[in-house]
């Protein structure tokens, strides 16, 4: 058996069981790449603010007024955003992933949002688990599924390349003329080829959230030590249960938000957006090389004085190379046109297993007919 042949079988009998699952997975992973704009469009009175003024409501007399706003609830932290037709983000004390949109020039809540509640939570939970609500059988599942993915794609692309070089340029063509069964055919193999590298990142960084040994070794090719508490039970999904009726409300000092605000306005002007909670910060500068660069600031309680600044640059943590990792997953490094490209790739990703099967189903159809015995006249 040629190598050609091998690899051919290897992509073969790897993808026919878990075919649908990389389906699944690719589908849902575009989906999601492309939350935030979905929801800014589809939702626009929440993220932006209908009319610009000249001065906005300073934060320590803004949060109290949304606070008197919400229903049971209070405001635990607050983007703002430098732009100024943008609504500050608000998340909320109670409940996972709450959000809700202030106008910071009349103080008016604009909406709240639920991610939990959210058809984005539907499409991470397909994506990370398969709907698997003990977060155990379903993230293994898609776990295994992408490592085999990875053998599938490089398995793939040594099947796809041509002996005879001449043909390699056929390789790149999709004909449109010569039938369905080839133009599947074409599609299969020639976007496969186009989208490979896109897919093989996404496989390899999407693992780190399956795996704690793979994320563990990931790490600590990149010199990060792991600490003990950073233990992987991120699958189980829920933790901190047990302690939950221990913790008692601690009321937020918000007087020094505001001070705070202004500080690092001017020690960082060329921010993308400022996030404030009690005693800590996080900002993202506009020259950070991806989404999930930002830089950590501890706070004066009082004062709203910055104690202590932590630059992405000069980090070296488990958190870093997981912002990275996510940055990469999904196509964050580069600007838009990479995101784009990524959301692309993981779309033909998805059809590929489908034009697979068709191609397998054809073929075996195909057999099996000239295998079928003629009757005999009689």
């Amino acid at each position: 058996m040629t190598t050609r042949k091998f690899f051919k079988k290897v992509h073969l009998w790897l993808s026919l069981p878990v075919g649908l699952i990389i389906t699944i997975i690719c589908i849902t992973g575009a989906i999601l790449s492309f939350e935030t704009e979905i929801l800014e469009s589809y939702y626009p009175e929440r993220y932006f603010v209908k009319e610009v003024k000249e001065t906005k409501i300073p934060v320590d007399q803004l949060i109290p007024i949304v606070n008197a706003q919400l229903k049971d609830n209070t405001v635990a932290s607050i983007k703002v955003s430098s732009n100024p037709e943008r609504t500050y983000v608000a998340s909320l004390t109670d409940g996972f992933r709450i959000s809700a949109f202030v106008d910071p020039y009349t103080g008016d809540l604009k909406g709240t949002y639920s991610f939990r509640d959210s058809f984005f939570f539907t499409m991470m939970s397909l994506h990370r688990w398969l709907m698997d609500g003990s977060r155990t059988w379903g993230k293994y599942t898609v776990g295994i599924t992408t490592i085999l993915f990875v053998f599938i794609l490089i398995s793939g692309l040594v099947w796809w390349f041509p002996t005879d070089k001449k043909k390699l340029k056929s390789r790149f063509t999709i004909k449109t003329k010569s039938g369905l069964k080839r133009f599947l055919h074409d599609i299969h193999v020639s976007l496969g080829i186009y989208v490979c590298i896109f897919l093989l990142i996404s496989a390899l960084t999407g693992l780190m959230w399956s795996f704690e040994w793979y994320r563990n070794g990931v790490c600590k090719l990149f010199g990060v030590e792991i600490p003990a508490e950073k233990g992987g039970k991120e699958g189980k999904g829920g933790g901190g249960k047990g302690n939950k009726e221990d913790k008692k409300p601690r009321e937020i000092n918000y007087q020094s938000w505001q001070a705070a605000l202004d500080n690092l306005t001017k020690q960082v002007p060329n921010n993308e957006y400022i996030i404030i909670s009690d005693g800590a910060a996080t900002v993202l500068d506009k020259s950070a090389p991806h989404l999930r660069a930002t830089d950590k600031y501890s706070l004066d309680n009082v004062s709203g004085e910055v104690l202590k600044t932590d630059l992405f640059a000069e980090q070296k943590s488990v958190s870093k190379i997981m912002s990275w990792a996510y940055a990469l997953h999904v196509g964050a490094v580069g600007g838009i046109v990479i995101r784009i490209l990524t959301c692309l790739a993981c779309i033909i990703g998805g059809t590929l297993p489908l034009t697979g099967y068709y191609m397998f189903y054809r073929k075996n159809l195909k057999k099996s007919k000239k295998k079928r015995p003629i009757a005999s006249a009689s």
